[in-house]
């Protein structure tokens, strides 16, 4: 059998210079540190000391074989810093700017001419004081040292400075380096005044230097939490940074931007949020002005994510997170200038947003989900019209069928200024019939403030518009118009909601809390058509950590704290639910919390992983109580199993066993009952995860190809869809 495994990544690095790369850190231990190396090899290159208090913010620039580093700290001072390549302990403070009140939140160096010939540099800073601080340093002159003890005499010029200190005076100071006086100059070039919030981000323009005309070409991008982001160019003829343009977001619970940065050409530019949401415009210049397009950007969690799972047609994804919202992925697919199908996943639709952080979900059919939180309900949801007919049109998926069906149900979603709970609108006066593709506002230049505003055609904070939709939303129609309404809130549970499972026909929905004992960890089975509990199963004396119905639905499978499992029979036309079988806290297999549960698609196996790295198959159709366990039934392995799944069908008559790990690698595993486990592939750091995996799920599909995508979840934030083949040979 031979698998391949199909992944895109990119990896950047800072700067490059001889195949050697150089990355700087800076560190709470009033550090900074400058690695170099290649590949995955880095070795520190040079350590630099001298702030007193943590270090905030760094960044770093190469030109004619000479690093500069400028460095902000807790110390309310901004320290520039050379250092000669080759030579690591030629290290030398130029100079140290002092902040009256507060310190730097970001600091950014570029060079002002990018010639060999040019040796002017500026240097800018932010802070929460609301200004944008730029400083010229300027190398122009250098004498020999003896010429400076003459001149020194007569004009009193800047007193020399060993290689480790130098001292200001006035506007300018000196250094010593190979009998060679270097006479700096230092000026306090431009203080800017334009956001109304603290600025947090900063970002020169990445080409520095002449434009057509001759004149200095300069730009500085800055981002703050007044919502805005601000592009200041140089102005020749005034000889000060004019404020160009504007961007940022209206409306929804937002708090501003924490970064921007240029593309590396200089066509674009990228924010990023307090929601970890991405921002990106494209700079289209005219004779005259500047303008800002809004470009579709990839978006996920900026927190853990807990759960996830797929619709049983395989059309989209849903993923719960710690960050208080569940969000849906699917395909974007349109034609490119070749008239060829591209294919790319993004945010569609965030059905909810919450005031408590997301625990768990389960879909009940195409259109409908389960989701539960750190709190004591359980909460339904259903798509609205709007979206159903968003999502065909930006995934060209048929959804004429549910869109029928949609008639009655709301067009949206909107959340009171006070509750927790989506109402749903069903207004008809809240559809907008003109195509609209662009929801992120871009702020007006300067010399459009004289024409009216057009309230209509800003947000509201929490007003749903009805939109269509011929690509994915932006952040801002995310936040206000994709929400789905809550259709059903299911109450029982003393504590916060741990675990959820629906079986395939959405019928019954199985429920878990938080649980210190035997009463708490009962499991609620619920029948959604009437939204009642028809079981209550007290067996587990700490959490269920994990719970899962069969393929067929006929046998539910739940996991606990306490080391054990239990398998319930499961009659889905009366809704009854009896113990098959079990094992207690005291067995012999496994010896820590068992973390995950799956069934194969034949519903003949169960697998449970568990902290011990043992992950066991257990025989469905056995009537033991406590089942036999052969070598070739169980494998141990390197790290604690978090998550486990089958693959939903055969691969050369194997059983196909996708386990998750707390380190955050994915192994693919083959078994069945006459083989012993075989190896297939690792999914590891940079492609795999970076922290503990909590879920995994495989795509439903159609086709019968060997070609499968393995969806999950991490502690490292991210939800990340592999597209696993497996190639018969």
């Amino acid at each position: 059998m031979q698998i391949a495994l199909e992944v895109d990544i990119d990896i950047d690095y800072i700067s490059c210079a001889y195949d050697i790369y150089y990355f700087v850190s800076a560190s709470v231990d009033k550090t900074i540190v400058i690695w170099n190396g290649n590949n995955d090899k880095y070795t520190i290159y040079s350590t630099l000391i001298g702030h007193q208090n943590s270090v905030t913010t760094v960044c770093g620039q190469i030109y004619d074989k000479t690093i500069f580093i400028a460095s902000g700290s807790a110390d309310s001072t901004v320290k520039i810093w050379k250092i000669m390549k080759q030579e690591t302990d030629s290290v030398i403070c130029l100079h140290t700017i002092e902040y009256k009140n507060g310190f730097a939140i970001t600091v950014e160096l570029v060079k002002l001419d990018d010639t060999d010939s040019s040796r002017k540099w500026s240097v800018a800073s932010c802070s929460q004081d609301t200004y944008i601080r730029v400083w010229q340093f300027s190398f122009e002159n250098e004498i020999k040292e003896e010429e400076m003890r003459m001149a020194s005499e007569k004009l009193q010029a800047s007193s020399l400075i060993e290689v480790t200190e130098l001292k200001l005076k006035r506007s300018s100071f000196t250094f010593k380096k190979n009998e060679i006086i270097q006479i700096v100059e230092v000026t306090l070039d431009s203080v800017f005044l334009g956001h109304e919030d603290a600025v947090y981000g900063l970002c020169w323009f990445p080409q520095q230097g002449k434009n057509d005309e001759g004149n200095l070409f300069n730009m500085l991008l800055s981002s703050s939490m007044d919502k805005s982001m601000i592009l200041w160019m140089y102005d020749e003829e005034q000889k000060i940074y004019v404020d160009k343009a504007r961007v940022g977001e209206v409306g929804g619970n937002t708090l501003g931007f924490y970064g921007c940065t240029f593309s590396p050409c200089g066509t674009y530019i990228l924010g990023h949020g307090y929601e970890g949401a991405l921002h990106l415009w494209k700079i289209e210049k005219t004779a005259d002005r500047i303008h800002l397009i809004p470009q579709i950007l990839n978006s996920g969690h900026f927190s853990m994510v807990q759960d996830c799972c797929w619709d049983k047609y395989g059309r989209y994804l849903l993923s719960a997170s710690t960050d208080q919202t569940t969000r849906l992925h699917a395909e974007w697919k349109r034609e490119n200038n070749k008239n060829q199908i591209v294919t790319s996943w993004h945010e569609i639709s965030r059905p909810q947003i919450h005031g408590y952080e997301m625990k768990c979900l389960a879909m009940l059919d195409s259109m409908r989900f389960v989701s539960g939180a750190d709190e004591k309900i359980l909460r339904i949801f259903e798509a609205p019209r709007n979206f159903l007919e968003n999502f065909q049109r930006i995934t060209k998926i048929d959804v004429t069928d549910d869109i029928k069906r949609s008639q009655s149900l709301p067009e949206g979603a909107n959340v009171p200024a006070l509750g927790l709970s989506n109402k749903g609108i069903f207004n008809e006066n809240v559809r907008d019939h003109e195509a609209t593709t662009t929801t992120t506002t871009t702020m007006r230049n300067q010399d459009e403030y004289e024409q009216p505003l057009n309230v209509d055609a800003l947000y509201k904070e929490g007003f749903f518009k009805s939109t269509i939709l011929n690509e994915p939303p932006f952040e801002e129609h995310l936040l206000q118009n994709t929400l789905w309404p809550e259709i059903q809130k299911l109450y029982g549970h003393g504590y916060e909601l741990y675990t959820v499972a629906a079986n395939p026909s959405g019928t019954i929905i199985a429920s878990a809390c938080k649980a210190t004992k035997a009463d708490d960890a009962a499991i609620f089975l619920w029948n959604t058509l009437t939204w009642k509990p028809f079981a209550r199963l007290v067996l587990h004396t700490l959490t269920v950590a994990k719970m899962c119905f069969s393929y067929s639905g006929n046998y539910l499978l739940a996991v606990s704290r306490d080391r054990s499992w239990s398998l319930f029979k499961i009659d889905q036309t009366n809704f009854q639910a009896i113990l098959f079988k079990r094992i207690l806290p005291t067995n012999a297999y496994h010896k820590r919390i068992i973390w995950s549960c799956s069934f194969s698609h034949d519903d003949k196996y169960f697998a449970t992983g568990a902290r011990d790295h043992m992950i066991h198959i257990w025989n469905v159709d056995k009537e033991e109580t406590i089942p036999e366990v052969a070598d070739k039934n169980y494998l141990k392995l390197d790290d604690a199993i978090t998550a486990c799944t089958f693959l939903p069908e055969f691969i050369q008559n194997k059983y196909i066993v996708v386990v998750g790990l707390d380190n955050g690698s994915i192994l693919f595993h083959s078994w069945n009952e006459k083989q012993s486990w075989q190896h297939l592939i690792s999914i590891s750091q940079p492609m795999g995860f970076h922290l503990t995996v909590n879920s995994l799920c495989i795509r439903p599909k159609k086709d019968s190809s060997t070609l499968f995508h393995v969806a999950g979840c991490s502690n490292d934030g991210t939800v990340r869809i592999f597209r696993v083949n497996f190639k018969l040979c």
